[in-house]
């Protein structure tokens, strides 16, 4: 007989064999189970609050309400200016130190995420326009080389 022939008849037997085998699986508190051909008892105990002791509350950090980007229109940009709370917006993973030209001008570059809705890229660009014209009104042209990016919108 060919060995070819005989692969089909094994496949089979094993499948066979391996869907008539009991197993004897007891559901307990303690998470009991029985072995077949050992006959011994695993017994696993979790105490699931174990590590939740040793947990320390982390120390908040108070939130003010300029914390997060408002962004410029031409009803709040005299606020903002005055609570130094005025920014340019930049999509994308920026990592880039902009504190001396924030320094500098006193207007901050806030990175926001990478997803750009069509919602967003209007409020964003209005906003970068405003804050553009402010300080191309101010400062001329010198504080686009301290800035070395454009802005989203500005292009």
């Amino acid at each position: 007989m060919n060995a070819l022939q005989l692969i089909p008849a094994f496949a089979l037997l094993f499948l066979f064999s391996c869907s008539t085998k009991t197993r004897n699986i007891s559901s307990q508190n303690n998470l009991t189970s029985i072995l077949d051909a050992t006959n011994q008892t695993i017994i696993v105990k979790t105490e699931y609050n174990k590590g939740l002791n040793k947990m320390k509350p982390s120390k908040q950090k108070e939130v003010g309400k300029f914390d997060f980007l408002t962004y410029a229109n031409e009803e709040n940009f005299e606020e903002l200016l005055e609570q130094n709370n005025v920014s340019f917006v930049v999509f994308g993973m920026v990592s880039n130190d902009y504190s001396d030209f924030e320094n500098k001008y006193g207007i901050k570059v806030k990175t926001e995420n990478c997803v750009i809705s069509p919602g967003i890229s209007k409020t964003a660009t209005l906003n970068n326009q405003i804050v553009s014209a402010y300080l191309t009104e101010k400062f001329s042209n010198i504080w686009k080389d301290d800035l070395k990016i454009v802005p989203f919108g500005l292009n």
